[in-house]
């Protein structure tokens, strides 16, 4: 995964973030949260006023820190993304597995009959 989060969830994150800040008015300006997230006095209105197009995903967590949020709550689509990514690995794990059993009851059916023609030739001898 990139450092950057896409620009479908850069939109999200802005839209969420503007919610935020507007819920905090007048405690809360853009560049209070850029400092209380220890970043550059302007970063927050440069992401606000799409200087910054693709934030890095630590920066979200910083901002996320210094709202008290998670950062699930500024980028929701960020959990359903993992999740059906999780769930597609989960399914792929479960074809690898269903292929290493069939590999290895081949391989175990072959050594049976390798040990059984051994046997076999040993007592004809």
């Amino acid at each position: 995964m990139s450092d950057h989060i896409s620009n479908e969830l850069s939109e999200e994150f802005k839209k969420n973030l503007k919610l935020f800040l507007e819920m905090r008015k007048g405690i809360t300006n853009a560049k209070k949260l850029s400092l209380d997230a220890g970043l550059g006095e302007t970063a927050v209105r440069d992401i606000l006023k799409n200087r910054s197009t693709s934030p890095r995903l630590d920066t979200v967590q910083k901002i996320a820190v210094a709202l008290g949020v998670g950062v699930h709550d500024l980028i929701p689509s960020l959990i359903k993304d993992s999740y059906k990514e999780i769930k597609d690995l989960r399914k792929e794990i479960k074809a690898l597995q269903e292929e290493l059993d069939n590999t290895y009851a081949t391989l175990e059916d072959s050594l049976s009959a390798v040990k059984k023609r051994r046997k076999t030739s040993s007592t004809k001898k």
